[in-house]
């Protein structure tokens, strides 16, 4: 087994549908949050991208197509919607209470 470095207090893990790339929900603490999502490439096993979203990142999904990720931040009541190919945020969604999971209907 071998092991890959993420950010600060990763709570959950999502695979993509095609198995190229791991998201990883990095999530912190309540008193400390943390607010990235790291990004592995499953064949080489590395840290490929490190994506700034919300605090307490928590639920992940990916859509059927791997265009984007929707990451729940939960300590800032949101989802942040990430185009996958460019690894970066492209919309906030507000939403209320505390999110820790998400899901994806095409």
């Amino acid at each position: 087994m071998q092991k890959v470095a993420v950010g600060e207090g990763p709570a959950q893990v999502y695979i993509q549908k095609d198995n190229k790339f791991a998201f990883v929900a990095n999530q912190g603490t309540e008193s400390n949050p943390s607010n990235t999502l790291s990004k592995i490439d499953l064949s080489t096993r590395e840290v490929v991208a490190t994506i700034e979203v919300g605090n307490g990142a928590h639920g992940i999904i990916v859509s059927d197509d791997n265009k984007y990720v929707y990451v729940t931040n939960m300590y800032d009541n949101t989802v942040s919607v990430i185009d996958n190919s460019k690894n970066e945020v492209i919309a906030i969604i507000p939403v209320g209470g505390t999110l820790n999971g998400i899901t994806y209907k095409n």
